[in-house]
């Protein structure tokens, strides 16, 4: 695997975390059961807690940094920009649901937050950012690392 360049770093690492809640999000199905309701409950509450310390902000850094200096370099990638933007859309759809989850379908709501999640991720870190790391000069690199890192630091303080 190719060394990431360093102004999508800081999305690649949100993407890290990103993975790990999609994976436990995803495994949990199986058992999930009604007598469980209470603990697909704190579920979404994480999801929302993480959509908004952690997925807002990124989502911001990609559609305001990334995504604009992406659809003006490669042709290519127009179309996928597109289909990751309404992946963002989606995946907030679900967060405002799970703000206040009900009914028998949390479980498989929650299982497919996190699938949609790891699809998402996926296909920025291995279509998207090999596609532009490929297109993009050295001046785009860096227009792309402080727009990113701009983005990347306006996240909300977590208080209990």
């Amino acid at each position: 695997m190719a060394k990431r360049h360093q102004s999508l770093i800081p999305l690649a690492q949100d993407h890290h975390r990103g993975l790990i809640l999609a994976l436990r999000l995803q495994q949990g199905k199986e058992s999930w059961t009604k007598p469980r309701m209470q603990e697909y409950r704190i579920n979404a509450q994480e999801v929302v807690a993480f959509y908004e310390h952690d997925l807002k902000p990124h989502f911001a850094a990609e559609e305001q940094g990334l995504f604009p200096l992406a659809r003006n370099l490669v042709k290519e990638a127009q179309g996928l920009v597109e289909e990751l933007i309404a992946d963002h859309r989606r995946l907030e759809q679900f967060v405002h649901h799970f703000r206040k989850p009900r009914g028998e379908s949390l479980a498989h709501e929650l299982f497919e937050f996190g699938k949609l999640l790891e699809a998402h991720i996926r296909k920025e870190d291995r279509i998207l950012f090999p596609m532009f790391e490929e297109h993009a000069s050295a001046d785009v690199l860096a227009e792309a690392e402080k727009s990113i890192a701009q983005h990347s630091t306006q996240r909300p303080t977590i208080t209990k």
